[in-house]
């Protein structure tokens, strides 16, 4: 059975989009303050992170968002990356597959922007681990049952680290190094 190549994929809605799109908008304030604050929220040692009030703000960065998104507020490329952001850190499978999506158009609106290429490689991860299985770029740490934080099942046939690095993911030895510096 053939894989889906998203790669290939996504250059091919660039191509098609290109046109239509050759002129972005404008960003959207509103957006670009919701992914700071997103931001500033897991700034600082990550053991140090109250999880249970993030978890609250970001519900309702992602109502707000949603908002933006059904009034036509998300027109630019970099709309698309910071309303893909604020997703990756939904709860469901349904939230996480709406931040692949945007961060997929993201990357057909603007193919030189670095952060959605990484953004989107870490969604499509997302989502393979809120289905249980193995993810294929090594974006996901879990924290194990014995306590330190790994990283999250990989699987190691599905992409090389050649693709890893053409969306700005480190190799797997790379993520894996990093998993033990989390402590």
């Amino acid at each position: 059975m053939r894989r889906f190549n998203v790669t290939a994929f996504t250059a091919l809605v660039g191509l098609l989009c290109a046109p239509v799109f050759a002129q972005q908008p404008a960003a959207n304030p509103v957006l670009a303050e919701l992914k700071a604050q997103d931001q500033a929220a897991r700034s600082g040692a990550i053991k140090d992170i109250d999880w249970k009030k993030i978890s609250a703000e970001d519900a309702a960065r992602r109502v707000k968002v949603l908002d933006l998104i059904k009034q036509g507020g998300v027109r630019s490329a970099e709309d698309y990356c910071n309303a893909a952001l604020i997703f990756q850190h939904g709860e469901t499978v349904d939230e996480i597959r709406l931040a692949y999506s945007l961060a997929t158009t993201s990357r057909a609106l603007d193919p030189a922007d670095k952060r959605c290429r990484w953004l989107s490689a870490a969604a499509w991860d997302r989502l393979l681990m809120r289905l249980n299985k193995p993810q294929w770029y090594g974006t996901q740490f879990t924290k194990s049952s014995t306590g330190p934080w790994e990283l999250y099942l990989v699987d190691e046939t599905a992409v090389s680290d050649a693709e890893r690095a053409e969306l700005g993911v480190p190799p797997l030895a790379e993520a894996r190094a990093r998993a033990a510096k989390i402590q």
